[in-house]
């Protein structure tokens, strides 16, 4: 015999209470004192009837129908009807789901990790099939559901243990949503094709940082059969920040850095400086900066003159070392060199080419070497001595054409700077569908209204009235703040103009207000043309003291020479795009030291998976690019797991065996007395004996009417 609800046999105790209280022998309530008997001897009083039970027969059939009624609330049922056996428990089909990413590097997580796992297969039962993944950027399959290795499901635990000894946290960032999303697709899709009985549960062991990436799950349909149990590690030191270089060498500018403090941080003082490669810090004094936790600051670190070898930015004072190191590969400067055809001396003030020397001197990656040119025959450039641009500010040699086809066909750039008095006769010779447009424009609107050469608010001038922005040399200017040229005034331009727009082959890239064209480009081979109609220098415009000139000879030479190298920061597991496709087979050395060779042909290395400076040998050099963490997996504050609930990930708790078992058996206990119904054959005989009750107490009650009569 068993019962479903046994708390309810509590009332048989309420039956003693009218058998109790109809035994306690009652006593006077009070004294009433008389006068006359004040001086008599009290003596007690004889009982001469004690309380007794008048009719047994009634008082038990009451007792009994009280007892049914209880033993009928505790739903009771007979275990020996049982057809349920309990050694047939319901196995469950378990995967775990190991974070493996970056941030469980953090103190213990790791160890916390693994003693989970741990008791997760210490409580398998023989039934149970469990596969182990770990995640980082991406989904890791380390044991799968029935290993053909071990059979069915024997030795699972011990084969999960052994792989499990293997592991370690990688570089990755964490893809949390898309692992989640992979595994209960699988548990979902095997539950309903091989029609199992086993219960899925997903179980995911991870510290739950908020840099973990989410957003698949917005577009997915959490099934319904696969729950989640969730267990969150708690690292004994929650600070941690993080450096990240926001502006480089590269781009010109002093370098700043981004220090971020994780949102349950403890501590808000840190330390920041550029190192090398033995991780020595190249400062004497680090540069300490105040960040409170959630927040982030922005400072300037100049890289340190006396060590060209920093290439990485050292942070400490939290407790979590894993992503204090930022790498940033020291910049490479590009050597271009520049033929200069013309007079224009290089130490005269107001001269062309001392403004052209002037805009490129300070670029700190791209050293401009430029070379006078006076003859045809210097034109003749060497294969291997070829430059990227020619400047030609006087008139070239009528067999310049095809003196410089070589050099056009290497891809080079010639730049003509027309004046007033001479170039636009070579320019026919090279640009065929360009033609004169009356004499030069210089100063003059009339004789009698020409300002001196000093005065130049009252000179004549014209400005850039339409200008191409998608070309390469003005498409820096293309934002708004920056496209307004109407404070550059030219003194003095060369009118021209194309025979016919719509056919010709060169291409007015900018014009003056006038509508004359003031830049031209003509492709010739693989290389191009480009001409400017007005000298730069203070005699013809105001164009070199303009804010703008420095940019647009940044953007001639961008377009001669190509853009300087740039070696910004990849990002672990991520596809490293290399300079140019190798033409023989080459070695990369990682930061720990082991060599990759990649076979020729290749565009990109796929094994970055460590943080670090990565070096590319080849026969002409040494090739380096910097790998680092994804600045999320700095976001090491925990995630509040209701945010996955509102996605529709389903949680759950997991139970042990033990609990499992009370809960199997609960489940049987509650079918056997569904199946039974007991408790309605106690409620009969409970009304039954209630009505044999009402007949004898009616007999009774009548009994003591006639004898009082």
């Amino acid at each position: 015999m068993g019962l479903l609800t046994p708390l309810y046999l509590a009332g048989l105790a309420a039956l003693s209470l009218p058998l109790v209280l109809h035994l306690i022998r009652r006593t006077p309530r009070g004294r009433q004192m008389f006068s006359s008997l004040m001086f008599l001897t009290p003596s007690p009083p004889r009982l001469t009837r004690r309380s007794r039970l008048d009719n047994l027969l009634l008082l038990v059939l009451r007792l009994t129908i009280l007892a049914l009624l209880a033993l009928a609330f505790a739903r009771p049922f007979l275990r020996e009807a049982a057809v349920l056996p309990f050694g047939d428990q319901v196995g469950r089909k378990a995967a775990i789901l190991l974070d493996s990413s970056a941030s469980m590097r953090r103190g213990d997580l790791w160890q916390q990790a693994l003693k989970k796992v741990e008791g997760i297969l210490d409580d398998m039962g023989p039934a149970d099939d469990v596969a182990l993944m770990t995640f980082d950027d991406r989904l890791h399959t380390q044991v799968a559901f029935d290993d053909e290795t071990t059979g069915r499901h024997a030795g699972k635990a011990a084969l999960v243990r052994k792989r499990l000894a293997s592991l370690a946290p990688s570089w990755g960032s964490t893809d949390l949503s898309t692992a989640l999303v992979t595994v209960a697709g699988e548990l979902d899709t095997a539950t309903d094709v091989q029609g199992t009985v086993a219960e899925p549960q997903l179980v995911v062991i991870s510290d739950f940082a908020r840099g973990s990436r989410t957003e698949t799950l917005e577009a997915y349909r959490w099934p319904e059969k696969v729950p989640v149990v969730a267990y969150a590690l708690v690292p004994r030191h929650a600070t941690n920040a993080a450096a990240q270089l926001l502006v480089s060498d590269e781009e010109g500018g002093e370098p700043r850095v981004r220090v971020t403090n994780a949102a349950d941080s403890t501590g808000d003082q840190f330390f920041v400086t550029w190192g090398s490669p033995d991780q020595r810090p190249a400062a004497e004094q680090p540069l300490a900066t105040y960040v409170p936790a959630g927040q982030s600051r922005v400072l300037r670190l100049p890289r340190p003159n006396d060590d060209a070898a920093a290439d990485r930015i050292l942070l400490w004072g939290d407790e979590a070392d894993f992503d204090n190191t930022f790498y940033a590969v020291p910049p490479q400067p590009q050597h271009v060199r520049v033929a200069w055809f013309g007079d224009d001396p290089a130490d005269r003030a107001d001269s062309a080419r001392y403004f052209f020397e002037l805009a490129l001197g300070g670029d700190l990656l791209r050293n401009t070497a430029v070379q006078t040119v006076a003859t045809v025959d210097d034109l003749r450039f060497a294969k291997d001595a070829l430059p990227a641009l020619v400047v030609a500010t006087k008139e070239l040699p009528v067999e310049a054409g095809e003196v410089l086809q070589p050099f056009f066909d290497a891809g080079g750039t010639l730049l003509i700077v027309l004046n007033d008095k001479w170039g636009a006769e070579s320019l026919k010779r090279l640009l065929a569908d360009v033609e004169l447009d009356g004499p030069p424009i210089a100063d003059q609107r009339d004789d009698s209204s020409r300002a001196p050469a000093g005065d130049e608010q009252n000179r004549v001038y014209r400005m850039l009235g339409e200008i191409d922005f998608t070309h390469p040399i003005f498409a820096a200017f293309a934002n708004p703040r920056y496209s307004d040229f109407t404070k550059i005034h030219f003194w003095r331009h060369r009118s021209l103009k194309l025979e016919s727009e719509k056919s010709a082959t060169t291409r007015v890239v900018a014009r003056f207000d006038n509508g004359d064209p003031a830049v031209l480009e003509r492709p010739v081979g693989t290389g191009r043309i480009l001409a400017f109609t007005s000298g730069w220098q203070p005699e013809e415009s105001q164009l070199a003291l303009s804010s703008k000139f420095l940019p647009l000879m940044q953007a001639v030479m961008d377009l001669a020479a190509g853009s300087p190298v740039q070696t910004a920061s990849l990002i672990v597991g991520h596809d490293a795009p290399l300079p140019q496709a190798l033409t023989r087979d080459a070695i990369v050395e990682k930061p720990d030291g082991t060599r990759r060779p990649l076979a020729a042909g290749t565009k990109t290395f796929s094994d970055a998976d460590q943080p670090g400076i990565y070096r590319l040998h080849l026969d002409e050099g040494e090739h380096a690019f910097a790998v680092n963490l994804a600045a999320a997996e700095s976001s090491t504050a925990p995630m509040p797991l209701d945010s996955l609930e509102q996605l529709g990930v389903r949680f759950a708790t997991r139970l042990t065996r033990a609990e499992r078992a009370e809960q199997s058996r609960q489940q049987r206990d509650t079918e056997l007395e569904s199946r039974q119904h007991l408790w309605r054959w106690l409620i009969v005989e409970a009304l039954a004996l209630l009505v044999l009750e009402s007949w004898l107490a009616g007999r009774a009650a009548r009994k003591v009417q006639r004898e009082l009569a």
